[in-house]
């Protein structure tokens, strides 16, 4: 029979080697693209290169899962951002959260404000049980997007 502190050393071995692939993924894809938006001008040519990326089914997909993020030249990160361990989290609706990047914990959900129902998951990020127990008993349901 495991005791509590096994179980605690195996979900560490876990998270451990899921962040660890995660950091290697995302060594390995691309930054992103930075982004300066001061015009409408600017927009409509950010617009375009949107439409010429999308061209591409490869680069399509990766645009939708995230994969191939913009960045907003001279932004500061988002506080969602930093509060959730660098994970991006989207707020489609008040009871819907998205997470994009990153390993969701129970720490994760914990911080999801009351009243989320949905929570949804881009490819390639990881959840782990203890995460899943902690979303069932809120009532908050896991939903994966992307290939």
């Amino acid at each position: 029979m495991l005791d509590k502190d096994m179980i605690r050393h195996l979900i560490r071995d876990v998270i451990a080697e899921e962040v660890r692939h995660l950091k290697a993924k995302q060594a390995a894809s691309p930054a992103g693209e930075t982004v300066s938006i001061r015009s409408d001008a600017d927009l409509a040519a950010f617009a375009r290169r949107v439409l010429e990326l999308a061209e591409d089914p490869k680069t399509r997909a990766a645009i939708a899962a995230g994969r191939h993020p913009f960045h907003l030249a001279g932004a500061a990160p988002s506080p969602a951002s930093s509060a959730m361990s660098s994970q991006r989290i989207d707020t489609h609706r008040v009871d819907t959260h998205r997470i994009d990047k990153g390993v969701v914990t129970e720490a994760v959900i914990g911080k999801l404000p009351k009243g989320t129902q949905r929570l949804v998951l881009a490819a390639g990020v990881s959840i782990t049980p203890l995460a899943r127990d902690k979303a069932k008993a809120r009532n908050i349901s896991i939903e994966r997007i992307g290939p």
